[in-house]
């Protein structure tokens, strides 16, 4: 009993350990941090991270259109903006 309820603490532990998006798992694993950019992305216009944990990819979609997705450490709550010129 103990050594089952052990394991599955242990797979519960792995699994929210490999599913957080932080630098902070990076520098202690010494892997790096893989975020997938969105699926309309052609090309980058800045990057930044650190406010609450967030990291804020600014990009030109490939429509023409200026967005930024903003990625959580957890990959839950995410936003998008898109910059409209009307």
């Amino acid at each position: 009993m103990k050594k089952n309820m052990f394991l599955g603490i242990l797979i519960l532990v792995a699994l929210i350990f490999l599913s957080c998006q932080s630098r902070a798992v990076s520098r202690l694993t010494g892997s790096a941090l893989e975020l997938k950019v969105p699926e309309d992305f052609d090309r980058p216009i800045s990057f930044s991270s650190g406010r609450k944990n967030e990291k804020d990819l600014f990009y030109w979609s490939k429509d023409g259109n200026m967005r930024v997705k903003t990625y959580t450490d957890w990959g839950i709550m995410e936003s998008e903006i898109v910059f409209i010129n009307k």
